[in-house]
C-alpha cells in the first residue's frame, strides 16, 4: 500500500500566501525606509487589511520582525553558500567569492542588513544551543580555511593560550570541533574584519575618498590566508 503525498487544503494555501505577502509587503517597506517605519498598522495599510487580521499571523511587532530578521539571514546565508557551491576553484579563491557575496548582499539589501545588526528584540532566534543561518554560513568559512591551512605547519594555535581555549570552545558551537585555534582565529579576524568595512562603507565613511572597500576586504583575506601557513600566490 503506497502513502499518497499529502496536499495542503485551501485554508493552509490561503494562510501561506497571505504570509508571503506579509513577508513582501513587510521587506518592501523596510527596503523603502528602513525597519523603523515597519509596524502592524503601516503594513496592513500597505496590504489593504485590518490591524487584526494581520495579528492573526504575528502577535506583535517584535514577533514579525524577528521573523523577518530569521529570513534575512538565511536569504544572506543561502547567497553566499551558492557563490561557492559547486566552484572548483582553490579554497583560498572561494573564501573570497564567500566574502564578496556577503558584501554585495549588504550593498543589495542595505537596510535589511542594518535591521540585522542594528535591530533588538526578545524574541530573535539563535541561542547558544541553536545554530541560526549565519552559524551555518560561518562554518561555511570556517571549512573553507580548514582548507586553506598548511597542516605540515608544527604552530596551529592563536599564540595565546587562554585564548586558544576559548576559541576551542567557539569551535564547538559551531559544530567545527576539529579545527585548530589558528583556524578559529581566522575565521573570527575575517568575519569582523568584513563586517566592519562593509559597515564603514554601507555608513558613508568611504565616500568623497579615494578608497575602495572590495580592495581592503581583499587585504584582510590574503593577510589571513598568509597566517594560515600558506603564501600567497
Amino acid at each position: 500500500m503506497t502513502n499518497k503525498p499529502q496536499t495542503m487544503g485551501r485554508r493552509e494555501r490561503l494562510r501561506a500566501q497571505t504570509l508571503q505577502e506579509i513577508e513582501d509587503a513587510s521587506f518592501a517597506i523596510i527596503d523603502a525606509d528602513g525597519v523603523q517605519a515597519l509596524s502592524i498598522a503601516a503594513l496592513a495599510r500597505s496590504m489593504a487589511m485590518s490591524a487584526p487580521a494581520v495579528y492573526r499571523y504575528f502577535p506583535s511587532r517584535d514577533a514579525l520582525v524577528a521573523h523577518l530578521v530569521t529570513l534575512s539571514y538565511q536569504q544572506l546565508a543561502a547567497t553566499m553558500s551558492q557563490a561557492v557551491e559547486g566552484s572548483r576553484r582553490a579554497p583560498r579563491a572561494r573564501v573570497r567569492l564567500l566574502v564578496t557575496a556577503y558584501r554585495d548582499w549588504a550593498l543589495r539589501y542595505r537596510r535589511r542588513y542594518g535591521m540585522l545588526f542594528g535591530e533588538r528584540t526578545g524574541e530573535l532566534p539563535g541561542d547558544v544551543t541553536t545554530q541560526t543561518p549565519l552559524d551555518q554560513a560561518m562554518a561555511l568559512l570556517i571549512d573553507l580555511l580548514a582548507d586553506v591551512q598548511d597542516t605540515t605547519q608544527a604552530n596551529t594555535t592563536s599564540g595565546d593560550r587562554t585564548l586558544d581555549g576559548q576559541l576551542r570552545q567557539w569551535a564547538r558551537s559551531q559544530e567545527r570541533p576539529d579545527i585548530t585555534p589558528r583556524v578559529a582565529r581566522t575565521a573570527i579576524l575575517i568575519w569582523s574584519r568584513v563586517h566592519g568595512i562593509v559597515s564603514l562603507e554601507l555608513t558613508g565613511m568611504f565616500d568623497n575618498h579615494p578608497l575602495e572597500a572590495q580592495r581592503l576586504i581583499d587585504l584582510e583575506i590574503a593577510s589571513a590566508v598568509q597566517s594560515l601557513g600558506l603564501p600567497n600566490p
